[in-house]
C-alpha cells in the first residue's frame, strides 16, 4: 500500500471514528432505483445572468430536497456554460478565509481566467456540518433523493443555459457530484460534455467493497445485492451513445476504485492520475488543467467564444 493508498484508507477511518454511530443507510435500507427517481425529478431556475446564491426546492419522486445555485461568472451568450458540482461533505459557497472546497481551489483562488459562464451547484443536506449531513444519510432514500435533487438542477441549469446561449453546456464534478454528473448523463443526456472526476456509475460498490464500507451500516452491507440494485446505473450510462463524456480516475484511489469503476468507461477516452482520492482531489492544477482542456475545445469548436 503506497502514500496514496494510506491517505484515503486513513481518512476514511479517522472520519469513520469522528462521526461514531452517524453511519450511511443505518435507518432504512427502503427506496427506489436511483436512476428511476433521478429521472422522474425536475426543478426550476431563474436569471443566470444574475450574481448570488439562490435556494431551490427540487421535487422528487421521494420528496422535496433543498439545494441551490451560484452563478459566478456570466461572461455572455458567446461563451461555454460550465455547470460545477461539489464533492461529498463540501460546503461550495463557503470562500471564509480559513475554508477550503473543490470550487474554490479550482475557480476562485486561481488567477487563470476561466473562459466560459460558470455556475456551482450545492447538493442537498451540503449547507451545514458533516455531523448533520452524516445523519440524514442514515436513510438510503435521503442519500437517493439528494443525488436526485442535484441531476434535476443540473438539468434546468443546463436547460436555462441552453436557451440564454448556443454556445455549448458543459457538467463537472467531483466525487459525489462526479456521480451526479453521471447521473444526469444516464438519464438526461442533454448536456454537451461532461466531465466527471473520480467517479463512475457502479455507485453501490462505494459502500460495499471500497474502504468507505467503514462509513455504511453493517445491516447494509449484509444486502449487497439490494444496494447495487438500488444505487447502480451502469446500464443506463453505458446505454447513452454520445461520445460526450471525458472521465478522470485516480489509479491509487481507494474509496472510488479504479479497477471497478474503469469498465463504466469502456469505448471511453479515460484520463488517469496517479494519486489517490485525497491526493488526486488536492492535484488542484491538474484536475483544473483537465477541465480546461475541454472548455477550451468547446471554444473552438465552431459554437465557441473564439
Amino acid at each position: 500500500m503506497n502514500v496514496h493508498e494510506l491517505l484515503d484508507v486513513g481518512t476514511v477511518q479517522l472520519s469513520a471514528l469522528l462521526l461514531r454511530d452517524a453511519t450511511f443507510f443505518s435507518r432504512s435500507l427502503d427506496s427506489r432505483p436511483l436512476v428511476e427517481v433521478a429521472s422522474e425529478t425536475d426543478a426550476s431556475v431563474d436569471d443566470l445572468g444574475r450574481a448570488g446564491e439562490r435556494t431551490v426546492t427540487v421535487d422528487t419522486p421521494v420528496g422535496a430536497f433543498e439545494a441551490a445555485y451560484m452563478p459566478w461568472q456570466w461572461r455572455g451568450p458567446d461563451y461555454p456554460t460550465l455547470i460545477y458540482h461539489h464533492g461529498s461533505g463540501e460546503r461550495p459557497f463557503d470562500f471564509g478565509r480559513f475554508s477550503s472546497n473543490s470550487f474554490r481551489r479550482l475557480f476562485v483562488a486561481s488567477d487563470e481566467a476561466i473562459p466560459a459562464n460558470l455556475v456551482v451547484v450545492r447538493a442537498p443536506f451540503h449547507d451545514g456540518s458533516n455531523m448533520d449531513y452524516a445523519r440524514a444519510m442514515g436513510d438510503l432514500e435521503s442519500f437517493v433523493g439528494m443525488l436526485a435533487a442535484s441531476v434535476g438542477l443540473i438539468d434546468a441549469l443546463a436547460e436555462e443555459a441552453s436557451e440564454r446561449t448556443s454556445s455549448p453546456v458543459l457538467a463537472s464534478g467531483i466525487s459525489l457530484g462526479g456521480w451526479a454528473v453521471n447521473l444526469h448523463r444516464a438519464c438526461f443526456d442533454t448536456v454537451d460534455q461532461y466531465i466527471p472526476i473520480f467517479a463512475g456509475a457502479a455507485l453501490g460498490e462505494l459502500f460495499l467493497s471500497s474502504v468507505y464500507r467503514k462509513m455504511t451500516a453493517g445491516t447494509a452491507q449484509r444486502q449487497p445485492d439490494h444496494l447495487r440494485d438500488v444505487l447502480d446505473f451502469e446500464e443506463a450510462f453505458r446505454a447513452v451513445e454520445a461520445d460526450n463524456c471525458a472521465p478522470l480516475l485516480a489509479r491509487y484511489d481507494r474509496i472510488i476504485e479504479f479497477d471497478r469503476q474503469r469498465p463504466s468507461y469502456d469505448g471511453m477516452s479515460l484520463s488517469v492520475l496517479d494519486n489517490g482520492h485525497v491526493t488526486g482531489s488536492l492535484a488542484t492544477d491538474r484536475l483544473r488543467e483537465h477541465i480546461l482542456r475541454f472548455l477550451s475545445a468547446s471554444n473552438t469548436d465552431g459554437n465557441g467564444h473564439e
